[in-house]
């Protein structure tokens, strides 16, 4: 991990909220909801409660559940370790390279 402790800090202050549920087919597996935008269909999350947690988000949601008899939960993560990290590469050849 080459994070600085800054940035482990401030990724331990990040809260991912998000919609999820089963998907309407009734497939058992849980995932996040999506919600449809003029660019397409988008996860349903967001780092501030307030912006994923509108009416109209959770009306139509509410009928989604209702329709096809699923719950759907919003629900808040916390920060929990580093998986993966991305980094950029030097080219081959480039400056500094060996």
């Amino acid at each position: 991990m080459n994070g600085t402790t800054d940035e482990l800090e401030a990724l331990n202050k990040v809260e991912l909220y998000a919609w999820l549920g089963e998907d309407e087919l009734g497939s058992g597996e849980i995932g996040l909801k999506q919600g449809l935008v003029p660019a397409g269909y988008i996860p349903l999350v967001a780092t501030t409660r307030g912006k994923i947690d509108r009416s109209e988000i959770e009306r139509a949601l509410a009928h989604q559940s209702q329709q096809f008899r699923k719950s759907i939960y919003l629900c808040q993560f916390r920060f929990n370790g580093v998986v993966k990290q991305a980094v950029e590469r030097k080219a081959a050849g480039s400056a500094g390279s060996v």
